[in-house]
């Protein structure tokens, strides 16, 4: 979660490179990021190139170039335009609703061409320490919130202790659904997340916090 393509001029990678030109014109950006995220699923991350990026997009290589200095940079830039939209977790008026609704939700991503694209580049960010970065804001800090808004609404109902930790929440979800997905190769389904849910999440953020309940 990297073999770097060299860039024609600039000091700057990624989006700092990126961004007067990306003020300049969105619509351009975005038309470049959503080619990058259709060629990772289609070839992934080790076969695309800026240069088909380019095409796909309709874009000049001087733009391409230009704007980002090199491969992990364009495609950091286009993980974080293609994840901005968090939604509001949906409320089910329990702790066990609200956490299957949160671990369908995972398995479903897990589960469809995005989740595709995400496995393939967290292989290549294991040899890319920037592209590393990136993955961490666009699976852990962009979606902190979604946990926060659980956990408080547990701690609300009396549900979980007021220090009930939301941080634990999302690593033991995400740590259980990556295994799923990118080791034992099992059904991200129904059942895995009742199991997720009933036998681990459900024990660990309503267990005794510090002895104090």
């Amino acid at each position: 979660m990297s073999p770097q393509v060299a860039g024609a001029s600039g000091t700057s990678a990624g989006t700092a490179a990126g961004t007067p030109t990306t003020r300049r014109d969105p619509d351009r950006r975005a038309a470049i990021c959503a080619a990058v995220f259709e060629l990772l699923g289609e070839v992934g991350y080790d076969r695309m190139t800026m240069d088909a990026v380019a095409t796909r997009a309709r874009a000049s290589k001087a733009t391409i170039y230009r704007t980002w200095q090199d491969k992990p940079g364009l495609v950091a830039d286009s993980l974080i335009h293609h994840f901005d939209q968090i939604t509001e977790p949906v409320d089910t008026g329990s702790l066990r609703g609200d956490l299957m609704a949160l671990t369908g939700s995972s398995c479903e991503l897990a589960n469809s061409a995005d989740g595709e694209v995400m496995a393939g580049v967290m292989s290549a960010a294991a040899r890319n320490s920037a592209l590393a970065r990136t993955l961490r804001e666009c699976t852990y800090e962009q979606k902190h919130a979604l946990h926060e808004t659980v956990i408080k609404r547990a701690v609300e109902r009396g549900d979980v202790h007021p220090r009930t930790s939301p941080h634990l929440l999302h690593e033991v979800l995400q740590a259980l659904v990556l295994a799923r997905r990118l080791v034992n190769s099992e059904p991200l389904d129904e059942q895995f997340a009742r199991h997720v849910v009933d036998d681990v999440l459900l024990p660990v953020l309503t267990h005794d916090v510090g002895g104090t309940r």
